[in-house]
């Protein structure tokens, strides 16, 4: 629904202002393919929360960390061919690094007294998730002139790395009954997962094989992390991806 949106905005913004005239539904995609370059950032990434347990003073000290959805800069390289008339294939590879702070709660045993457990939270920074995505694409082009739409959507393959907390190292004394965080203990996690992508890339032209333009897309992809304990959790992979950059034809 989210992907849906964003792709009727942009092209119901583009016709409103001009760019997309009403007609140019009748133009012809006349290039044998289109070659796009971009830098630009990922947003929107959604929140999710890991829990770990470790055995502590003979019983078990229970962690919960939640992180926010992360967001940092993107690059994004892709190549669209004619097939016939105005519709192609094309293939995009998008890389995205982003760092996130988790807000960590939980107890910790008691050293001396049973079910006596003190609070202890705190922040872990410097999460960091990695995502190297590769987007094929069913390609619908729209030429007017010096400009060019491309409307794309189709599976997506993802590598997702991310940092997931598993413990933390908190600071005690005599007698022992508050608990202060002082950092968390990390660890890096990789998953493959397939999701999909939609987006609209509208280019400039400055000459036949030439120009610049602005990439709009939205991907997601459901992934299932194994977190600490082996316990598995959802997190989703992907968000809106915004950039700019060259356009080559050929």
């Amino acid at each position: 629904m989210r992907a849906a949106i964003i792709v009727a905005g942009v092209s119901a913004l583009a016709t409103a202002v001009g760019v997309i005239p009403a007609s140019a539904q009748s133009a012809n995609w006349t290039n044998r393919a289109r070659v796009s370059i971009n830098a630009g950032g990922q947003f929107g990434g959604e929140s999710f929360t890991t829990t770990a347990t470790k055995p502590v003073y003979v019983e078990n000290a229970v962690l919960t960390t939640t992180y926010a959805g992360p967001t940092g800069p993107m690059f994004d390289g892709g190549v669209a061919a004619r097939l016939k008339g105005n519709f192609g294939v094309g293939v995009a590879v998008s890389w995205f690094k982003g760092k996130d702070e988790g807000a960590v709660t939980g107890t910790v045993p008691h050293p001396f007294l049973f079910n006596t457990p003190r609070p202890i939270n705190g922040t872990a920074s410097g999460l960091e998730r990695n995502e190297l995505a590769t987007h094929i694409q069913a390609v619908y082009v729209i030429p007017r002139g010096k400009l060019d739409v491309a409307i794309a959507g189709g599976p997506s393959w993802f590598s997702v790395k991310q940092d997931l907390v598993t413990d933390v190292i908190y600071a005690e004394t005599y007698p022992y009954d508050v608990a202060t965080f002082t950092s968390a203990t990390t660890n890096r996690v990789t998953k493959s997962a397939v999701g999909y992508n939609v987006g609209v890339d509208v280019g400039v032209r400055f000459s036949a094989t030439f120009g610049v333009g602005g990439l709009v897309r939205f991907t997601r992809a459901p992934t299932d992390l194994s977190a600490a304990n082996g316990v598995a959790v959802r997190v989703d992979a992907g968000g809106v991806q915004v950039g700019g950059g060259f356009r080559v034809y050929f």
